[in-house]
């Protein structure tokens, strides 16, 4: 250990102390770092500076400019002068630049006074230069500022209002499909930067995916429905519908009224049902024809006629059925008939039969017999109160006519006691008085039933009554009959005696019966149906008629072929709008898991056959000069490492090649025997990558391209700083492998110098270097010569 300490002193005093040729290395290292790194950081400034200046000449100066104006290049004078105006009109003291010409667009900066950076002119800054001819477009450049992508329309009034609170905005305020925020100045930008991303971190969208073929009829009202179903959840709380901005957007209401006014129309459109033939398979979207209005008997191969019928397939049903609607003629008079796929314009094979069902002819009939029923009311309700009336009048004789009857009743009981004592004498009884008496009760009982049918149209109870009111008047009738015949039979007078006891007795039970009718719950509820009777003559029959006659009328008067075209017009400016229909967009809270919304939107759709995913509020879109100058400083990096590296390369090649090969001489002066078998590929290969020519270039790229990197800035794209060393002895090692190629030496020379005394220092510096390739060692060496 102290030799190893001795002989290392040893060399650093000889490398930094004595006049040696390892020092005339250091010095060289030196100089080539210095003049490398020197040439590597004065390109790649050069070409920053050169490319920032572009840039500035191009878009002016940070913050310089507000807006960028695109022109079209042949519409560019008159352009730059409707601009030239707008800016005298409406912003004095504004600075006007054109810029280059690209892709035939004319590039136009224009800077703005302090004074009019308000948040209404950048709101209205494209209605401000509306009117220059030819311009294709309208950019923000006022800087520094931050832009917000991916911002749903309905969310960005609360991200602008929230953002707004946030310490250093200046204002922030719509920029198409963006929110741009305008920052107060450069040294609070970071600072707005991370409030505004903890401020979208507080929020997140519930991406709710529609399958094709389930997408909602009307999204914009769905959205709102689920937004009302997971705000009343306590597990969820905040919720809105972002999808579309039904806020500010009137078109979105718009939209939303054609979806109903779709939804009307294809409601009323005749329907078409088709039942397949065996072995027959349709698809939605195919065409079936029907003869129609045609002459011409529809037959496979042969042209579709303007008068056929044709309906499109919408649905395919079970058990050989299918749904279609007309889409070209009108089936009015069309209830069944044969159909033939269509193909083109050719009709081919026949498929079944269908029926048609036209919902505006029923409608239109069913509201003309409304109509014609409403007229009917007030008649009805004057009937009726009439037939009240008249129960009333026979609820009054009800009492009169009972007691008639129980007098009846009386008159057979003295009757019976009568006819018991004659009973031995029939022959000597006169029974015309018992006959009248009779005659006067059935007459008496027929008057009480009659009065009893009017009151079974009002109460059903007494139905039983009137049966055994009738009974018993006919029993009276019998009675009557049979006394006539009572002075010649004496049986007959024995039968009229039974017939008396059980006239009484059902006269008893009946009486009983009737005496139990609430005739004043019946005059009760007679009077609550007069009431009900008379607030229905005093509804307004002939508006109802008159407004049901009007819808009649309004039901539309449209061909079916007109109402096919309207839909699919409606779709084409539907499906034109941003109103999404595959998938709808919640706004929550971020701590809001999918898991707990899912069943509320299950609920609300009405099937689980969609999907729900999670996404950020908005993204926050770098500056782009920002960017530009970050490439640029990339670029110089790339530029500065390039150097580098050639520089490297150089000087490993011109200086240190000779050094390299004459470590190598010395190496292979000492000739060992050669090894055979692995022992000499192993050799080889050790010999590439531990030799000392080879440690010596490896080391000496290492240290020239990491130190000229460090001092120039240099970078390699998706190098990490570890590889630029790496790099640097992996282009010594290829150089020190072909050292004696590159710069072969003299040694004949050599071995005379060494024959003549010479030491290293001395041969390196007199034989070897001068006969070397030229370069910086050779230059540094001349003041070291003797022999010059």
């Amino acid at each position: 250990m102290p030799k190893v300490l001795i002989l290392l002193q040893k060399q650093i005093a000889r490398t930094f102390f004595c006049n040696s040729f390892n020092r005339d290395v250091v010095i060289l290292l030196i100089a080539s770092i210095a003049i490398g790194g020197a040439m590597a950081g004065a390109l790649a400034m050069t070409a920053n500076t050169y490319f920032s200046e572009t840039i500035t000449s191009l878009v002016g100066e940070y913050g310089e400019f507000d807006f960028l104006i695109n022109v079209r290049e042949e519409a560019k004078e008159d352009g730059r002068a409707q601009i030239e105006n707008v800016i005298n009109q409406v912003f004095p003291g504004a600075s006007l630049k054109e810029g280059p010409t690209l892709t035939g667009l004319t590039s136009f900066l224009v800077g703005v006074p302090a004074e009019y950076k308000t948040k209404q002119i950048y709101e209205t800054v494209d209605q401000i230069f509306g009117s220059v001819p030819g311009r294709s477009g309208i950019s923000i450049m006022t800087e520094p500022r931050i832009t917000l992508k991916a911002v749903p329309d309905g969310a960005k009034d609360l991200v602008i209002d929230q953002v707004m609170q946030v310490n250093g905005v200046l204002f922030a305020f719509r920029d198409g499909g963006s929110v741009t925020v305008l920052v107060q100045s450069l040294a609070q930008a970071s600072t707005v930067n991370a409030d505004i991303e903890r401020l979208l971190g507080q929020y997140q969208l519930i991406d709710i995916a529609f399958p094709v073929g389930s997408e909602p009829e009307n999204p914009i009202r769905l959205g709102e429905q689920l937004a009302d179903a997971l705000r009343a959840d306590r597990a969820v709380g905040f919720a809105e519908s972002v999808s579309a901005d039904t806020k500010r957007n009137d078109m979105t209401y718009f939209v939303s009224t054609m979806i109903e006014l779709r939804k009307f129309l294809t409601a009323y459109a005749t329907k078409t049902i088709i039942r397949l033939a065996a072995g027959v398979t349709l698809r939605p979207g195919d065409v079936i024809a029907f003869q129609g209005a045609s002459p011409n008997i529809v037959a496979p191969g042969t042209a579709v006629d303007p008068t056929n019928v044709l309906a499109q397939v919408t649905a395919i049903k079970g058990n050989g059925i299918a749904e279609g609607m007309v889409i070209q003629g009108d089936a009015k008079q069309l209830h069944e008939g044969q159909g033939f796929l269509v193909s083109g314009s050719t009709i081919t094979s026949p498929i079944g039969t269908a029926t048609f069902n036209n919902p505006r002819s029923e409608l239109g009939n069913a509201l003309g017999e409304t109509s014609k029923l409403v007229t009917q009311i007030p008649g009805f309700a004057q009937d009726a109160q009439s037939m009240i009336g008249i129960a009333n009048k026979s609820l009054d004789n009800y009492n009169i006519s009972l007691g008639a009857v129980e007098q009846t009743l009386t008159s057979l009981g003295n009757a019976g006691a009568t006819l018991q004592a004659a009973t031995s004498g029939l022959a000597g009884l006169d029974t015309s008085a018992i006959q009248l008496q009779l005659g006067n009760s059935a007459q008496a009982m027929g008057n009480l039933v009659n009065t009893l049918q009017v009151i079974r149209l009002i109460n059903s109870d007494v139905a039983s009554s009137i049966n055994e009111m009738t009974a018993m008047q006919q029993n009276l009738t019998n009675l009557q009959t049979r006394l006539r015949t009572l002075d010649s039979v004496a049986a007959d007078a024995r039968r009229a005696q039974a017939a008396i006891n059980n006239i009484k007795d059902n006269g008893s039970s009946t009486i009983a019966s009737l005496r139990n009718f609430d005739t004043e719950g019946a005059r009760q509820t007679l009077n609550t149906t007069g009431g009900r009777l008379g607030q229905l003559q005093q509804f307004n029959t002939p508006l109802v008629a008159a407004q049901l006659q009007y819808l009649e009328a309004a039901v539309p008067n449209l061909s079916d072929e007109e109402i096919s075209r309207s839909v699919k017009l409606m779709d084409q400016f539907i499906a034109g709008q941003v109103i999404p229909s595959q998938h709808l967009q919640i706004l929550t809270k971020s701590n809001v898991a999918t898991e707990l919304a899912t069943p509320t939107v299950y609920k609300v759709v009405g099937h689980t056959n969609v999907s729900l995913y999670k996404s950020s509020l908005g993204v926050i879109e770098p500056d782009p000069r920002a960017e530009v100058m970050m490439i640029l400083t990339q670029v110089k990096a790339v530029l500065a490492g390039l150097v580098s590296l050639v520089a490297t390369i150089a000087f490993l090649t011109l200086d240190h090649t000779a050094v390299m090969t004459v470590i190598r001489r010395e190496r292979t002066v000492i000739r060992k025997p050669p090894a055979k078998g692995w022992r000499r590929l192993w050799g080889g290969i050790e010999n590439v990558f531990t030799a000392p020519e080879c440690l010596y270039g490896m080391g000496i790229g290492a240290l020239l391209l990491t130190i000229m990197f460090a001092l120039s800035g240099g970078g390699i794209p998706y190098m990490p700083w570890i590889g630029v060393p790496i790099l640097g002895a992996a282009l010594g090692l290829f150089i020190a492998n072909n050292a004696e190629k590159i710069n072969p030496v003299a040694s004949d020379e050599i071995s005379a110098g060494e024959a003549l005394g010479l030491s290293f220092d001395e041969i390196m510096r007199e034989i070897v270097i001068p006969n070397a390739r030229p370069g910086l060692l050779q230059k540094l060496n001349r003041r070291k010569m003797k022999f010059k």
